[in-house]
């Protein structure tokens, strides 16, 4: 048997060379790892130095899988597509280093056999990357840069990804460019809004190596550029619309900081996002604006929330969690008077700051096939004793193509009217398409 193993060793080409070179990647998709480990148990496939493991062993190991803590190690020939290196492993939660790393079956280091143990389907799938995983092949100069790049198009929050890089210690920075139309905390959402804020997303991952999505940490920092809001009452002074009269300053930042407060906060996550106007612009400046008008403005906006999407399990329908948050948001109503220097602010008998809590359901699914999030919202202006309710849809096929949809509706709750700047309904939605090379 050594000597035929020997002999089909020699017929492979020898490219020793490039070993460190060669693509490697790590699947994260929890449903994958569980489909493929699957067709290892059925296929007898699972190997401890060359001996079958026990039962009880074999049992240990499928309830961490149930956890989501085993993942797969997978690396390509460097002269072809074909995987030349399958591994399960799972690491500590404490340690980071080269010991927390627990390879517990034997390797499989052959394209061959592990097309024969997954299946053509799965092999090809595992090909083609189309999955959650973290590329983390070394590069020529040894920065460990990756060569997965992201670009996803919607009117109302596209993003491009075009640099990322992966540290010694595994964990990975993820730079791109970003915009975001409109506020949907405070239920102004895409075109409703005058300001589309642009500006840099840096994207950091705990320790990917056991990658799950809390453990991920975004920040974005922007301006806003003031643009038309197609679909919206253009008479004024009497439409119900809107401006930007000022430049502002863009701040959004998400990710489980509470988990160093214990584990028990490990699944929540903390979201702050905040626009400050920074000047007021001269009467001239104002965009779609050319008579004597009164025009309202959102100022500043602050927002505090924090979630949890994996309250209860839903088997195949994902997970429910729920998102609670609170903020101050800044609205002033000015004469525009184009052949005056200054816009003058109109005095009001209230205040011009208006505190809000929100709250919202989310019902959630990430999976390489169908990923969805449906999310029925409530949003209470506590000092314009209004509220607003309504639903957040989303949805991607295939990790490629999808569709997203935001309803709210309005009602007063007290004896003032709904205020000027705000509709009874809001109405926004954008295809999505999503591109990974």
């Amino acid at each position: 048997m050594n000597r035929l193993i020997k002999i089909y060793r020699n017929l492979e080409l020898n490219s020793a060379a490039f070993d460190d070179l060669r693509e490697k990647w790590i699947v994260t998709d929890p449903v994958l790892v569980r489909a493929v480990f699957n067709k290892f148990l059925v296929s007898n496939g699972l190997r401890i130095d060359g001996s079958k493991p026990t039962l009880d062993f074999v049992k240990q190991k499928v309830q961490d899988i149930y956890k989501g803590e085993v993942f797969i190690d997978l690396r390509k020939r460097y002269y072809d597509d074909e995987i030349d290196m399958f591994r399960f492993y799972s690491e500590s939660k404490v340690l980071k280093n080269a010991d927390s790393i627990d390879f517990f079956f034997d390797p499989v280091e052959d394209y061959v056999r592990i097309q024969d143990i997954v299946g053509p389907e799965n092999y090809s799938l595992l090909k083609s990357q189309r999955y959650a995983f973290n590329d983390v092949s070394k590069t020529y100069y040894d920065e460990k840069l990756s060569y997965k790049f992201d670009i996803y198009f919607s009117l109302l929050d596209p993003h491009l990804t075009f640099y990322n890089f992966t540290t010694n210690d595994k964990n990975k920075y993820l730079i791109s460019a970003f915009g975001k139309w409109g506020y949907d905390k405070i239920k102004v959402p895409g075109w409703f809004s005058p300001t589309y804020n642009a500006g840099l997303r840096v994207t950091y991952i705990d320790r990917i190596l056991n990658n799950r999505p809390n453990d991920i940490f975004t920040f974005d920092i922007g301006m806003g550029v003031a643009v038309s809001q197609p679909f919206v009452d253009k008479l004024v002074p009497h439409g119900k619309r809107h401006f930007m009269t000022g430049q502002n300053i863009y701040f959004n930042a998400k990710g489980n900081f509470l988990k160093y407060a214990g584990d028990y906060w490990r699944d929540f996550d903390l979201n702050l996002e905040a626009s400050l106007t920074l000047n007021t612009w001269e009467p001239g400046q104002i965009k779609h604006v050319s008579e004597v008008s009164n025009i309202n403005s959102i100022r500043n906006y602050f927002n505090l929330g924090l979630e949890r999407k994996n309250f209860l399990d839903l088997n195949g329908f994902g997970y429910l969690g729920a998102n609670l948050g609170f903020g101050l948001y800044e609205v002033k109503n000015y004469l525009l008077d184009p052949s005056q220097p200054n816009l003058s602010e109109i005095p009001s008998a209230t205040s011009s700051s208006k505190f809000y809590v929100q709250a919202s359901g989310i019902f959630s699914k990430d999976d390489p096939l169908f990923t969805y999030a449906f999310e029925p919202v409530v949003f209470y202006n506590i000092a314009e004793s209004n509220l607003y309710y309504g639903v957040n849809l989303s949805f991607l096929i295939s990790n490629s193509f999808g569709f997203s949809f935001k309803y709210y509706s309005g009602v007063v709750i007290g004896s003032d009217p709904m205020p000027t700047y705000r509709d009874e309904a809001y109405v926004v939605f954008s295809p999505m398409i999503r591109i990974n090379y």
